[in-house]
Formats: structure tokens, sequence, C-alpha cells
């Protein structure tokens, strides 16, 4: 009887440990990388805003990944748009009648493949039924005597 409890606390204990991997996130840090692009740019008389063009698409449309830094204290560049099929980036609350390097970063594919998009859309799934059912499974056999 002593071992079962034990045993059922193994059990319980890894599957606990189990719970804490953060593989949703060790998922999305293998499936994407942090690109940064870097745009000289100058704008008018009365241009708060400028546009440029990413040189990579940002990953899922997921405008939040995105920063942009200016080297001028007086610029917060904000991000107005950004259209999917062109990569093109509107920015505004930039100071105008200035020049400025612009400092762009965003996340990206990194795999490029859509077999591997297919597993680690699925994988977090799988991974739920087996830390759910691992412990189930042990501790029936652990109970039934077949430990």
């Amino acid at each position: 009887m002593g071992n079962k409890i034990f045993y059922g606390f193994l059990i319980l204990l890894f599957s606990a440990l189990l719970w804490l991997l953060p593989i949703t996130a060790l998922i999305y840090d293998f499936r994407t990388d942090v690109t940064e692009d870097d745009f000289y740019i100058s704008t008018a008389v009365g241009s708060t805003n400028t546009t440029v063009t990413l040189s990579d698409f940002i990953y899922n449309d997921d405008t939040t990944t995105l920063t942009a830094i200016s080297n001028l204290n007086t610029d917060s560049p904000t991000l107005v748009s950004y259209n999917t099929t062109t990569r093109a980036t509107l920015f505004n609350s930039i100071t105008e009648n200035a020049t400025r390097t612009l400092n762009i970063t965003y996340d990206t594919d990194a795999l490029n493949s859509s077999a591997w998009d297919t597993v680690l859309t699925i994988f977090p799934k799988i991974w739920m039924i087996i830390i759910i059912c691992f412990p189930v499974a042990g501790l029936v056999a652990i109970v039934m005597g077949r430990s």
C-alpha cells in the first residue's frame, strides 16, 4: 500500500512539472524570428506621418509585435496601419520638418514551411491531452495494482 501512495505521489508531481512547461511560448519562439529594419527618413513641413515598407511580412499579421524607435527625442512613432499585401507601414506622431533614423523590430516567420506550421499548430492540443491523460492512466494503473 505504501508503494502505491509513493508512486501516486511521483506521478502527480511529474504531471505538475509537465503543466509548468511553457510549451506555447516555446513553440512561438521556435516559429518566429525578430527582424530589425532601419529607415533613414525626412519629413516635410506640416507632415507628421511617414510610410515605410518592411523587409519581411509580420508573423500572422500581428502588429502588436512591432515596435518603432526614432533617434529623435521629439518623435514618438505610433503605428497607424499595416498593409498585409505590400508590407507598407504607416506611422504618425513624428516631428515635422526633421530627419531621423527609424528603427523597427517585429516578429517574422522563421520556418516558412506549411508542414511544420501544421504540426506546431496542433502540438499544444496534443500536449494538453498527454498531460491530462498521463496522471489519470498512472493512477488507474496504481489502483488496479499494475504498478
